[in-house]
Order: C-alpha cells, then structure tokens, then sequence
C-alpha cells in the first residue's frame, strides 16, 4: 500500500500551480529566488518547464507568498491562471463537447497540472456543486488553496466558454478576514466566508453549454497524452493518506480497523501518519466537525441525535468538541447561522 500513497515528500508538483503567485510577485518586487528555492528561477523569475517539487517543498514557498500577499491572495492568484496554465490536459478539455464535459476531463487529470487540493464536481437534479477537499492535512494552507484553485477553475471555464459564465454562489472556509468584494468581483455572485466546505455552485444549464471546437480525435489522444504523463511521474492511481482515510470514513473507525482496511499493520499507519504530518484524531475530529456544522445549519436536529449521528458518547461529550473546534457551543453556532 505504501508505494501507492501519495506523499508530501513526492517531487510530482510542477511548476503550472505557481504561475499566478509568480505573476503577482514580479510586480510586487517580490524576492522570487529566495520565497521559492525549489523551483530554479531564472534570472527572469520563470521556473524551467521540467521541474517538480514535492508538496512540502512548495509548503514553505506558499506560506511566505501568503504572509506577503495577504488574505486575498488565494482569489488573486487563481485569478491569473487559465488554460496555458493546465499543461497537458489542457488540450483535452478544449477538444470537449460541453463545458461539464471538459471539467470532468479536468477533474480526472488533474494532478498533472499540481493540483493541490482534490476538486470534485457533485451533480444535483438543477444544480452541481464544485467542491474542494484537501489533499493533505494542512489546515494553515486549506483555505488558501481552496480560494486558488476554485479561481482557477472558473477562470478555465470563462476560457473555454465566455466571460459571461454565470454562477449562483460562492461558499469558502475560513478567513473572514478576506476581503468579500474581490472574491465577488472576481466570482461574480454572492460569496459567503465560514462555510463548512468550499465549493462553487452552478446551474446545470450553464454545465450544458456547448464549447466552440469540439475535436472527439484530440479528446481520445489528449486522454493517451495524459495517461502517459501520469505514469511517467508514478502518479497513475496514487491518492494522498488523507483522501485514503477519508474515503474510508476515519471518523467512524478506529486505528487498529483503518490498518486493516488499508492492508497494513497498526505500526505502518502510524509510521505513515508521521511521514505525512497527519494526526489521526485531527482529522477525524475535523471530519465530525465539518458533518457537526451541517447538521447544524441544515436540519432542525437535536443536539442528541447529532451527538448519536457522529458517535459521541452523549450531547455533553459532542458540546465540549465543537465549542473547543469552533469557539462557539452548537447552540451559539444555530443562533448565529439564523441571525446572518
């Protein structure tokens, strides 16, 4: 199992990713060389085309491009990015038929253009929901990420069907401190900061739209080109520890169960969790709390039956969690949701 984890030691991210912090650097007179080592720059700021760097070299690099670019970066950045931007993929999604056709294409490729956190496209019956879940546990670089890469991929739609790409509303995590008006601005629609989850929601009717050069002969051969770059970096069919044991719902099992269901021994997950920087207990608390917080903006459910939901021992127990993960009681939280 160990060779199929994706790891944040892995050198497989390359440059595409950091092609809007970059341009937003030279023309701050950021010092490029010294924020991102990893990548090579020449004299000119630009990374050669061949490099990759693992996820925890481009950590350290992200974190002080945040501290420098303050809280709207994540918007900023993505905003600069679009289909030159994808690499390989971004001939396939072109050569599509429709523009849900082309983000699922995307979606399926992505980690050939860096993707660092795991987009997903969730169909409803008149609206779908693009959703971004991290790759890896690193709750200091979630929301950054998240606003970056929602941005991207709308500014890859608007490039493949008009400017005029209309979205009903914008939710992302976190950071209040950011400024609403140049996420709206840049989203065009209603934006809300605190959400459980980050996520664009779309009408299904603007997904339908027809893109303008459809070409099933380069979709077919895109889709070789990037099966074949996917191999050749080992990526093909590798997902990070963290959507492992999301996906097996870690939140409801315990150590010694999610060892056996990944095939190893109890030593080889912790191992594992350590390498990755992971904490077992943190991410299945934040799994409880994101689930937690649903409940709680959602549904009339009492505080028991939520404390029952998410296997807590009692209400008492499930209270003491969520005030010490939200800094505020569930019932200060349901109030607080209604007054907005």
């Amino acid at each position: 199992m160990n060779n199929k984890v994706l790891s944040v030691q892995d050198a497989v991210f390359p440059a595409h990713p950091f092609s809007g912090l970059l341009a937003i650097g030279r023309e701050r007179d950021w010092r490029l060389h010294d924020m991102f080592p990893a990548l090579g720059l020449n004299a000119e700021g630009t990374p050669p085309e061949d490099v990759r760097i693992s996820y925890a070299q481009a950590r350290e690099s992200l974190l002080q491009a945040r501290h420098h670019g303050g809280a709207d970066l994540g918007i900023l950045s993505g905003a600069r990015k679009s289909l030159p931007a994808l690499g390989a993929m971004a001939s396939g999604m072109l050569a599509q038929a429709t523009l849900s056709e082309a983000m699922y294409f995307g979606l399926e490729y992505q980690l050939i253009a860096g993707a660092m956190v795991q987009l997903q496209l969730e169909p409803g019956e008149h609206t779908s929901v693009l959703t971004a879940r991290a790759l890896f546990d690193d709750s200091e670089l979630q929301d950054f990420l998240d606003a970056d890469h929602l941005a991207t991929a709308i500014n890859v739609s608007r490039a493949l069907c008009g400017a005029t790409l209309q979205i009903d509303k914008v939710e992302l995590r976190g950071n209040r401190q950011a400024s609403r008006s140049v996420a709206e601005n840049f989203f065009g629609c209603p934006v809300v900061y605190g959400a459980d989850v980050s996520r664009v929601i779309v009408s299904n009717k603007v997904l339908d739209t027809f893109l303008i050069n459809p070409d099933p002969d380069l979709a077919a051969n895109s889709k070789m080109r990037c099966d074949a770059e996917l191999a050749a970096v080992g990526l093909t069919g590798r997902q990070s520890l963290l959507h492992k044991l999301v996906g097996l719902q870690c939140d409801y099992r315990s150590v010694p169960e999610l060892a056996s269901a990944l095939g190893i021994s109890e030593r080889s997950l912790h191992r594992l969790l350590a390498r990755e920087g992971c904490s077992y207990f943190q991410i299945a608390e934040s799994l409880r709390m994101e689930k937690a917080r649903h409940y709680l903006r959602n549904t009339d459910m009492s505080l028991d039956d939520i404390a029952a939901q998410l296997h807590y021992s009692d209400s008492r127990s499930f209270r003491r969690a969520f005030k010490r993960a939200v800094n505020l009681t569930p019932s200060e939280f349901r109030s607080f949701i209604l007054d907005e």
